[in-house]
Parts: structure tokens; sequence; C-alpha cells
């Protein structure tokens, strides 16, 4: 199996300045359909790149943004948040909210007494700083590894420093913090779980037994 050691580990800031982060997170924030979570990444990986000095594509672009696209739909829950409300005023935000603290949870921040959408705008911000972080690691690997395990590793990485309770699921060491959907799973640390659940139906999300 290959491995990659990268340099500066733990030591490295954002790629990315903080008005940059700020304005990508605001950006995250807006996405309401995989389309434009999908170009959201695109724009991303780009903006990374050109903070590196490096352009990112080819396999390794599209490694990285399938990567960070399953990380987004696992540990991102703002858009259901969203629907929710527009279904079932007031519950939507309750279950949105307690998905925030336990995405909070995930990339390890500390969000008590915070806003729901100072919440959600932390928790986006922290997603775009992995997401550069996986991304340098990534462009640093060997030209003949693979992109799949060189993306792998980096991202595993980054997440080590950037979203800790992420990285633990990651190496099988704790379960998801972000609750599993539809079963009244738990969906955070401290947090009491909610029963009850919910399915799709277009771009509406459906909640029963709340």
């Amino acid at each position: 199996m290959e491995s990659f050691e990268f340099e500066g580990e733990g030591e490295y800031e954002s790629v990315f300045s903080e008005e940059m982060e700020a304005e990508l997170a605001a950006e995250l924030l807006e996405i309401t359909n995989e389309a434009e979570l999908n170009q959201f990444l695109g724009k991303l990986i780009k903006s990374a790149g050109r903070s590196l000095g490096k352009v990112v594509r080819g396999p390794i672009g599209q490694a990285l943004g399938s990567a960070l696209k399953k990380v987004a739909k696992t540990a991102l829950p703002m858009a259901g948040a969203a629907l929710g409300n527009l279904i079932v005023p007031g519950i939507g935000g309750v279950i949105g909210g307690k998905l925030a603290s336990a995405a909070g949870s995930a990339f390890g921040l500390e969000l008590e007494g915070l806003s729901h959408e100072d919440q959600e705008f932390e928790v986006a911000r922290r997603y775009v700083r992995l997401a550069g972080a996986a991304t340098q690691g990534a462009v640093a690997a060997p030209q003949n590894a693979s992109p799949q395990r060189a993306v792998q590793a980096a991202l595993s990485q980054a997440a080590r420093m950037h979203a800790p309770g992420l990285a633990a699921q990651m190496s099988g060491r704790a379960p998801s913090v972000i609750g599993t959907a539809g079963n009244g799973a738990s969906v955070g640390h401290g947090a009491r779980p909610q029963r009850g659940t919910w399915y799709r139906r277009g771009r509406r999300i459906i909640l029963t037994g709340i």
C-alpha cells in the first residue's frame, strides 16, 4: 500500500486568505442542489491551486472533487436544514441546529452560544480550510502516485488538522458524529437523539414521527 509524507504536517495554515476563506464559506452556504455543489467544488479546488501556484486538473482534480463532495454531503447539513424549514416551520430549525452542532463536533469547533447562522458559517469556513489543505497535500504527492491514494492520504492528514472528529471516523476510531439520517440515531455528542424519519420527495424533505 502506498503511503505519503507531507512537509510541515500540522504546521501550515489555511491555503486561502481570511477574506477568500470567508467568501467561499458564504458561497457554500448558498448552495441548493447537487449541480451547484459540483460547480462550487470545481471553483474551490481551482482557487486552492491558484493560491498554491499550481494547476489542479486531470485525475488528481477529479479525485479531489469526488472526495470533497463525499465529505460535504456527509458533514454539511445546511441544505437539509433549510429545506426542512420550508416544509415544517420550526421543526426543521431545531433539527438543523442540532445537525450544525454535530457538524461542529466533526470539525473540532466549539459552537455553543453562537446563533444557528453563525454555527453554519463557522462549519462552512472550516470545510473550506479542510479542502484547501487536502488540495495542498494532494498536489505535493509524487507524480507517479495513484491519484485516489494521494487524495485519500492528503484528506486524512487535512482532517487530522482541521476536522479531528471526521478524521476519527475516517480511521474507524469513532462512530459518525453527524448522525444517521432516517433512523433516529444520535445527531451529535451530548445531544438527545431525535426520533423520527425523513424522506425526500423531489427537492423537498418530508419529516414524519417528530
